[in-house]
């Protein structure tokens, strides 16, 4: 289990705008700020005389319409980071694309350097010998020519062979160096080869270290306008990840909106009850679609996701809905509604209209938990494999979902004892059901 508490990174205050423009008088500024004040500066000063012929400027209309319109955004960009936190999640990463980087992967090899000597040349030598020839048989007195041809020819073949065994010596000393630089260059390098394979293999197989790592990691860059916390449990055999979220305190939702007057101003007034109704509900389900979307990127093995909002101390539940990968991965995060969308899940919520805004009306903990159990068994909702219950000492039983247990009574329709454990379970709001070990086979063939 792991659990994150998300404060509010979100700056909501709208600044003051303003604009200046030019008049006889000099230079005037008008400005308007979040509670829809203007006011009108003339070259510095918010008390002048020539405030009224500043009025009157042909600039002064287009500069209030210019700053009304921005305040307008500015109110706009504020609620939409309530209402359109979905539209900030990363786009979701696909299997197909993690198996190309496997693909494209190859460890490096070492390239390796050329000898920087030149193999001796007979030119080369007879060069050397003659000019050790120069200094041995001078001509102070007496033409040496004939000595010093004859020096050169008699130690050509020597000279010749000694610097042949020392080019040689070097050269083998110098690649026997660069066979060793080779080895463990590329020891090296396939080591980084394997690591960045594994890497990306256990993203892919959702390795449970390495999965709740980066879930640890995208938690603590989750941007939100309020604070919650948010408990992630995950199954690593069933791909299965339980995200419940957790209100602590206040919303801070902004209470108050923007209408255009007919002079171009702009005058701020509080929303109406359904209008707050209608945003705090949108802003729910918007959270929901940003973290889900968010935490599917953990790891590819997350095939389901299963997320939770509670109010804090999780006495009262609002929803539970549950998303499968492939069908989520589909969507598009700048554009769909998830207002629209949110009904295409199985899900679980006591959300109605009032006055023409939808609402979600809280439930408590033991009926939101029974109304989820119920919602499972209707649809056939399986939670993981069935193990041995650790609180039973009979090894004839095992226990399993409710959900489970609801596949095989349907595939069982004459077993009077399945169907009153899966009735009584659905009555009592469990979630498992303890079953004799026959039922176990049942199952496993029903879910091929």
């Amino acid at each position: 289990m792991i659990q994150q508490t998300i404060f509010p990174r979100v700056n909501t205050h709208i600044a003051s705008i303003s604009k200046s423009y030019r008049f006889n008088g000099g230079t005037a500024t008008v400005q308007v700020d979040s509670l829809g004040n203007y006011e009108v500066m003339v070259n510095g000063s918010r008390f002048s005389t020539q405030e009224n012929s500043a009025k009157r400027a042909a600039d002064y209309k287009p500069a209030v319409s210019d700053i009304s319109l921005k305040m307008v955004a500015a109110f706009e960009k504020r609620d939409a980071e309530f209402t359109a936190m979905h539209k900030k999640a990363a786009r979701m990463q696909k299997l197909s694309e993690h198996q190309k980087k496997i693909d494209a992967l190859f460890p490096q090899q070492y390239e390796r350097e050329s000898f920087p000597l030149s193999r001796p040349m007979r030119e080369d030598v007879r060069r050397e010998l003659e000019a050790e020839a120069e200094i041995r048989f001078s001509d102070l007195y007496e033409d040496k020519r004939k000595e010093r041809i004859t020096f050169v020819n008699e130690h050509e073949k020597e000279a010749m062979a000694a610097r042949l065994r020392a080019y040689e010596e070097i050269q083998s000393f110098f690649s026997d160096l660069q066979d060793d630089k080779e080895a463990r260059a590329n020891a090296l390098f396939q080591k980084e080869y394997d690591r960045q394979k594994k890497e990306i293999e256990a993203y892919i197989n959702g390795e449970r270290s390495v999965t709740e790592r980066n879930i640890r990691m995208i938690l603590g860059e989750l941007s939100m306008p309020f604070r919650v916390e948010i408990s992630c449990d995950y199954d690593d055999k069933s791909g299965l990840l339980n995200t419940d979220i957790e209100f602590h305190g206040d919303m801070n939702l902004p209470a108050n909106k923007t209408n255009t007057l007919a002079t171009g101003k702009i005058s701020v007034k509080d929303k109406l009850v359904k209008e707050m109704e209608q945003f705090k509900t949108e802003t729910i389900v918007s959270m929901i679609y940003y973290v889900a979307a968010s935490l599917f990127n953990a790891a590819i093995n997350i095939s389901t996701q299963r997320v939770s909002v509670w109010l804090e101390g999780k006495r009262e539940g609002l929803v539970w809905i549950q998303f499968d990968r492939a069908k989520f991965s589909k969507l598009s995060m700048r554009t769909v509604n998830p207002m629209l969308n949110y009904y295409d899940w199985p899900h679980v919520d006591a959300l109605r209209m009032v006055r023409g805004a939808s609402k979600f009306d809280t439930m408590d903990a033991s009926s939101f938990r029974k109304a989820i159990a119920h919602m499972k068994v209707e649809n056939g909702i399986r939670d993981v494999e069935p193990e041995v219950s650790s609180a039973t000492s009979d090894t004839s039983m095992i226990t399993v979902s409710v959900g489970d247990a609801k596949t095989v009574a349907d595939a069982l329709p004459n077993d009077v004892m399945l169907k009153a454990l899966v009735a009584e379970a659905v009555r009592s709001g469990a979630t498992i059901v303890t079953w004799p070990t026959k039922y176990k086979g049942i199952l496993k063939e029903l879910a091929r």
